[in-house]
């Protein structure tokens, strides 16, 4: 037996096994995936550990040799 055997969809406790014909995976449906996505979005998750700034963040990644370019896209500079 499987690991998501008699897997449950987690937004709504309903039947959500790993199936051709449940594509959302490991969701029940299309809506519960889409509110996970809301929660994610909204904050509704979090990752356990101290908050880190966005300060913290860019020293860490200049420290590193990367930077944020124009774009917002991160760069490792040229030497």
């Amino acid at each position: 037996m499987g690991a998501s055997a008699g897997a449950s969809c987690p937004i709504c406790r309903k039947s959500a096994g790993p199936r051709p014909e449940n594509p959302v995976f490991p969701f029940c449906s299309p809506q519960c995936k889409l509110v996970d996505l809301g929660r994610w979005l909204d904050g509704g998750y979090r990752v356990p550990g101290p908050p880190v700034s966005s300060t913290n963040d860019d020293e860490a990644l200049e420290s590193r040799g990367w930077t944020d370019g124009l774009g917002g896209n991160l760069q490792e500079e040229d030497e």
